[in-house]
C-alpha cells in the first residue's frame, strides 16, 4: 500500500500524465484546424468557379457583338453551364456551402435566370444580325450582379470559417503558451525549487550553518532526499556550534562604514552630473530621507531680495504646509529664524515651542525636526529640514556628519548651476550686442537715409519741384528695397545654426545664397586633413563668413569672390574679392562707424582667433581668419 502511494506521488508519474494530456489536447486542436483548412480549400475552389462566371458572361456578350466564331461562343455557353452545374451540385462534394441556405438560393436564381432569360437572349442574337439592345445589356449587367452576389455569399461563408480557424489557432497558441508556462511552473515547482532548496541547504552546511533544514513539501523522490538530508544535518549540528555569530559581530561596524561611504559616493556623483535644479534637489532629498529614516523633508532656497523662502523640493509634507505664507517668510517661520543664528545643525522639539507659527507642524503630528544649512563660502543658499514623528527617531553623530557633508556638496552643486546660468546669460547678452551692432550697421543707416530723403521730398513738394520729387521718390524706393534686403539677410544670418549639418554643407548654402543675391562668381576651396572645428568654432567661423559676404554684397561691387579653407595645424579662412577695395587708413580713422569689421573682430576674439583685413583701392579686399593650433587642442 505504501509503495503504491509513493508511486502515485512520484515525479515520473506526474511528468508522464502532464505530457499525455498535452499531446491529446494538441492532437484535438490540430485535427480540428486541419478539418477547417479542408473546408477553406473547398470554399476557395467555389469562389474561383463563381468568379469565372462573370468573365464568361462578358466574353459571351463580346462574341455576340462581334458576330464571329460561333464555335467559341457555343464553347463558352457549354463551359458556363458546366461550371454552374458544378456549383449547383457542390453540396455532394463539399461540406462548406450547404451550411449557408442563401448560397443555394442564389445558385438556383442564377440557374433560372440563365435558362429562362440569358440563354434565350444569347440564342436570339446568335441567329440574327441585330445589335444588342441597351435593355438587354442592362440585363446582362444585372445577371453579372447576381453572380457577384453569389461570390460575396461564398466569400462571407469562407470568411466565417477563416474567423473560426483564427479562433481555433488562437486557442492553440494560448494552449501552447499556457502549456509552456505550466511546464515552466511544474519544472520549477517539482524539480528546480527542490533542487535549489537542497543546494541552498548544502551551501549553508558547507559554510558551517548546521541549523539549516529543508522544508518537506512533497512525497516524491525529492521529499525522500530532503528527509535524509535533515537527518544528516541534525547529527552534524550536535558536533558544531554557531561559528558565524562571532564573524558577524566583528564585521557589523565595517558594514555600517561601507554603507556611509557608498551613500556619500553615490549622492556626490549624482550632484556633479547634469540635472535640472528640481530633479537634483528632489532626488537629493529622497536619498537623505532614506538615509536618515525621516518621515518628511523639504528644501527651501533663500530669496534675500524678497525676504522669503522658496520651496524647491518636498516629500511627505501636506499641501497646506507647503503653500502656507508663514512657512515661506523668513521672519514669520520658525525655521527662518535659524538663518540669522549659528550655522550648526539645529534640533527643534515641537512640544517645547509655544510659537503659533508652528501650528501646521503640530497638526501633522511631527514630534521634532532638524534644520541643516545649505551654504557655500559662508554664503547662505537655503535650508533643508527633516521632520520626524517618533521621539525615538534620532540621528547618530556619524549619520548627522554625513548629511552635513552631503548638504555642503548640494550647496556647491547649486552654486555651480547658478554660475552656469550666469555664463549663459552673459553669452546671450554678447550675442544681443552683436545683433544690435548688425542692425545699426544696416537698418539704422538705411532708415537715416530714408528720413533725409523724406525731408527733401517735403521741401520739394512745398516748392512744387516735380523733378526733385520724382528723384526723391526713386531714392526712397531704392532705400526701402535695400532695407528689405538687409532685413532679409539679417534674419537668414540669425537663423543659421550648426546642428547635425556638415560644416561643408553650411558653407555651400551661404555661398549659394550669396550668388543668388549678387550674380557674382564664387570659388570655394577646402584643403587639409586637420581636426574638425568644435561646434563653437564652426558657429563663429560661419558668422564671420556671413558678415564678410554681406559687406562684399553692399560695398565691393565685385564679380568674383574666392573663399579658401586651409585645415592643417592652423585653421585659416581666406576671403578675397576683386571689387573696388578701400583705403585702410581712412577706415582706421573712422573705425567706430564700420560696425561690420568690429563684429568680425569680436566674433574672432570669442574663439581666440585673429582676423586680418587687407584692401587696395580698385583692386579688391582680402580677409584672413586664423585659428592657432593651441586653440584646436594640437600640441
Amino acid at each position: 500500500m505504501m509503495r503504491s502511494t509513493l508511486r502515485r506521488h512520484s515525479l515520473s508519474t506526474k511528468l508522464l500524465v502532464s505530457v499525455v494530456l498535452w499531446v491529446v489536447c494538441a492532437l484535438i486542436f490540430t485535427g480540428y484546424t486541419l478539418a477547417l483548412l479542408w473546408q477553406l480549400e473547398s470554399g476557395g475552389i467555389a469562389i474561383n468557379d463563381a468568379g469565372s462566371l462573370r468573365k464568361r458572361v462578358y466574353h459571351i456578350v463580346a462574341l455576340l457583338s462581334l458576330k464571329q466564331d460561333e464555335a467559341e461562343l457555343l464553347q463558352e455557353q457549354t463551359n458556363f453551364e458546366h461550371i454552374l452545374e458544378n456549383l449547383k451540385n457542390i453540396d455532394r462534394t463539399s461540406f462548406l456551402l450547404p451550411k449557408n441556405p442563401s448560397i443555394d438560393i442564389q445558385i438556383s436564381n442564377i440557374h433560372n435566370s440563365w435558362q429562362q432569360k440569358v440563354l434565350p437572349l444569347v440564342r436570339h442574337y446568335q441567329q440574327t444580325d441585330e445589335k444588342i439592345l441597351a435593355k438587354d445589356l442592362a440585363y446582362f449587367d444585372q445577371f453579372v450582379g447576381d453572380i457577384d452576389s453569389l461570390v460575396k455569399f461564398i466569400e462571407v461563408q469562407n470568411t466565417q470559417h477563416i474567423s473560426w480557424l483564427r479562433f481555433i489557432q488562437t486557442i492553440l497558441i494560448i494552449m501552447v503558451i499556457f502549456s509552456a508556462f505550466t511546464a515552466i511552473y511544474l519544472l520549477y515547482r517539482l524539480v528546480i525549487s527542490p533542487l535549489s532548496r537542497l543546494q541552498e541547504a548544502i551551501t549553508h552546511v558547507s559554510h558551517g550553518d548546521l541549523s539549516k533544514r529543508i522544508t518537506i513539501t512533497s512525497r516524491d523522490e525529492f521529499g525522500t532526499v530532503s528527509v535524509g538530508f535533515n537527518k544528516m544535518a541534525s547529527n552534524l549540528e550536535d558536533l558544531y556550534t554557531n561559528l558565524e555569530q562571532k564573524v558577524t559581530e566583528k564585521t557589523a561596524a565595517l558594514e555600517e562604514k561601507n554603507h556611509e561611504l557608498s551613500a556619500l559616493y553615490d549622492i556626490t556623483a549624482f550632484l556633479h552630473e547634469a540635472h535640472t535644479q528640481e530633479i537634483m534637489t528632489e532626488s537629493f532629498l529622497n536619498n537623505i530621507i532614506h538615509l536618515s529614516n525621516a518621515n518628511a523633508g523639504s528644501i527651501r532656497l533663500l530669496d534675500e531680495t524678497h525676504d522669503r523662502f522658496n520651496y524647491i523640493a518636498s516629500q511627505g509634507l501636506p499641501e497646506a504646509l507647503i503653500t502656507s505664507s508663514e512657512c515661506s517668510s523668513i521672519t514669520d517661520c520658525f525655521c527662518g529664524t535659524s538663518v540669522s543664528q549659528d550655522k550648526e545643525v539645529q534640533l527643534i522639539s515641537i512640544k517645547n515651542i509655544t510659537n503659533p507659527t508652528v501650528a501646521y507642524c503640530i497638526k501633522n503630528s511631527f514630534n521634532h525636526f532638524l534644520i541643516f544649512h545649505i551654504q557655500h563660502n559662508n554664503h547662505e543658499i537655503g535650508i533643508m529640514t527633516l521632520y520626524f514623528i517618533n521621539e525615538e527617531s534620532k540621528l547618530t553623530p556619524q549619520t548627522q556628519y554625513l548629511i552635513e557633508t552631503l548638504t555642503d556638496q548640494l550647496a556647491v552643486a547649486l552654486e555651480n548651476q547658478q554660475l552656469a546660468l550666469s555664463d549663459k546669460q552673459l553669452a546671450v547678452m554678447k550675442e544681443r550686442n552683436l545683433i544690435a551692432q548688425g542692425l545699426h550697421d544696416s537698418i539704422a543707416q538705411s532708415l537715416s537715409f530714408l528720413n533725409l530723403q523724406v525731408q527733401m521730398l517735403q521741401t520739394a513738394l512745398a516748392n512744387n519741384e516735380l523733378a526733385q520729387v520724382e528723384k526723391n521718390l526713386n531714392f526712397i524706393q531704392q532705400g526701402v528695397q535695400e532695407s528689405y534686403e538687409d532685413v532679409r539677410e539679417l534674419l537668414l544670418n540669425f537663423r543659421t545654426r550648426i546642428n547635425k549639418e556638415d560644416f561643408k554643407e553650411v558653407i555651400q548654402k551661404l555661398t549659394d545664397r550669396f550668388k543668388l543675391q549678387t550674380k557674382a562668381e564664387v570659388q570655394v576651396t577646402i584643403t587639409g586633413n586637420g581636426p574638425s572645428l568644435n561646434p563653437q568654432q564652426q558657429l563663429q567661423v560661419t558668422f564671420i563668413l556671413q558678415e564678410a559676404l554681406s559687406n562684399i554684397r553692399k560695398h565691393a561691387k565685385c564679380n568674383h569672390v574666392k573663399i579658401t579653407f586651409k585645415n592643417d595645424d592652423q585653421f585659416i579662412m581666406t576671403i578675397a574679392d576683386n571689387g573696388c577695395g578701400f583705403n585702410k587708413q581712412t577706415i582706421e580713422q573712422k573705425k567706430t562707424r564700420h560696425v561690420g569689421m568690429s563684429i568680425m573682430a569680436e566674433r574672432a576674439a570669442q574663439i581666440s582667433a585673429t582676423i586680418e583685413i587687407n584692401s587696395i583701392p580698385n583692386q579688391g579686399t582680402t580677409i584672413i581668419l586664423t585659428i592657432p593650433k593651441e586653440q584646436r587642442g594640437i600640441l
